[in-house]
């Protein structure tokens, strides 16, 4: 069975908090730790927001966050019962394996949105020895000699 053809791709959709902590709960996506009204702050800010349902349940979210030149990638996330089996981390915020191709079309709708706003440098972070396949599938390449720097806060990343 092709479950694309099943699936509707929305830009820009309404998501409820609690469609979207559900999302996150079933897929052991780390913004669980922060609760709901927290993890639902996405909601409220602007961005490009590219979901995927099987017919109105949230099966996958890609988010980019746009400056008029560059985009980045916030969340590139696919449920992980679309994703197949036997996953090493079995989290949905990961795309190890894109079995259903639900990954691709959710990529291909967020680089074709993000064209059309004319971004001229896409970036996203992905999880080495993990994701590499699946961002080269939809057209991504290492970005050599770059290396990335951060503060985080997240409370869920302290925790022992």
């Amino acid at each position: 069975m092709n479950t694309q053809k099943y699936l509707d791709i929305r830009v820009n959709p309404k998501i409820t908090s609690d469609e979207l902590f559900n999302f996150y709960e079933r897929n052991n996506i780390c913004e669980v730790g922060f609760g709901k009204e927290m993890a639902a702050r996405i909601l409220e800010h602007p961005h490009l927001i590219i979901a995927a349902y099987d017919v109105q349940k949230l099966i996958g979210l890609a988010r980019a966050t746009f400056d008029g030149l560059s985009a980045h990638i916030m969340e590139f996330s696919v449920d992980i019962q679309y994703q197949g089996n036997k996953l090493k981390y079995n989290n949905g915020s990961l795309i190890e394996v894109d079995n259903k191709g639900v990954g691709k079309l959710l990529g291909e709708h967020l680089l074709y949105e993000l064209e059309k706003m004319e971004a001229t440098f896409i970036t996203g972070y992905i999880v080495a020895n993990c994701e590499e396949s699946f961002f080269h599938s939809i057209g991504f390449e290492e970005n050599e000699g770059h290396l990335v720097y951060y503060i985080d806060k997240r409370p869920y990343i302290n925790e022992s």
